[in-house]
């Protein structure tokens, strides 16, 4: 299935977040990172403020995907504590694979981007609540206790996980390591 224009648009914004930063990310830039024809994505986009926005509820609905995926994994299968930590694990990786590391980097830029535009700090508290809910949700399925009170740790967790991978350009905590951390909070 072909993507529509906006959601072209998002994607190579996102790319372009993810690897050469805020600073790169202009319509023209747009254009031609999503080989579209000059003034397509200022047609779509008027400002900076709405290419940002488009951006960010794709990025948010690219990350929620994924969170789909991991729901399915997790209806298959009893789910535990510990198993929910492989699953943790597993997400980490993913978001951390080289098919996905751009897409991680852009979701650092933007939050950076967010902290000074009420507009996108918005967004981002909205998708916040999301992934609070999938995660308070995962969390009861495993008999965690307490799910309401862990969920926003675990989120601070992976997100912490996540910016110190990539700001180290690579493997920071082993794989073992992370489970531990995960199963240390999850009891």
């Amino acid at each position: 299935m072909e993507k529509d224009r906006k959601t072209l648009i998002a994607d190579a914004a996102i790319e372009l977040l993810g690897t050469v930063g805020a600073r790169g990310l202009t319509h023209r830039a747009v254009d031609t990172q999503a080989d579209l024809p000059v003034g397509s994505t200022s047609f779509y986009c008027r400002t900076r403020l709405e290419l940002l926005t488009l951006t960010l509820k794709r990025h948010a609905a690219l990350d929620m995907a994924d969170l789909q995926v991991d729901a399915q994994r997790m209806a298959k299968s009893p789910l535990s504590p510990d198993s929910l930590a492989d699953l943790l694990v597993a997400r980490v990786s993913d978001w951390l694979s080289a098919a996905k590391r751009s897409r991680l980097v852009a979701r650092f830029e933007l939050f950076l981007i967010a902290s000074r535009e009420p507009d996108l700090a918005e967004i981002i508290t909205q998708q916040r609540e999301y992934f609070l809910e999938a995660t308070e949700a995962a969390l009861k399925l495993a008999g965690v206790p307490k799910p309401r009170m862990v969920a926003p740790i675990l989120v601070v967790l992976v997100d912490g996980m996540l910016l110190d991978q990539v700001r180290a350009n690579g493997p920071v905590a082993s794989l073992a390591q992370q489970k531990a951390a995960f199963k240390q909070l999850l009891g």
